[in-house]
């Protein structure tokens, strides 16, 4: 191997190094990137389970109103009925 090869050798390596050390640079500016998002996401799903529980909650509470409503109309009207009934 003369100088010349070895010199033109060196110049692919270190080109490959570039490049390597380019790309390197590309995929932890995506992972990175890809945190962030990541990380948003995760937030963003927190707020919506948190939203979630919340509405489940709200539903909840109105069955019962609507049971506890349900329960005093069939009253009144069971006194409406008594009313009508009597002589």
């Amino acid at each position: 191997m003369n100088i010349q090869d070895a010199v033109r050798q060196l110049a692919d390596l270190e080109a490959e190094l570039a490049r390597l050390a380019g790309e390197l640079e590309r995929l932890r500016a995506e992972r990175d990137a890809a945190r962030q998002e990541s990380e948003k996401l995760r937030t963003a799903l927190r707020q919506r389970a948190a939203t979630l529980r919340q509405l489940e909650d709200e539903i909840l509470s109105l069955r019962h109103e609507r049971e506890d409503i349900r329960a005093r109309v069939e009253q009144l009207l069971a006194r409406v009925d008594a009313l009508v009934q009597e002589p």
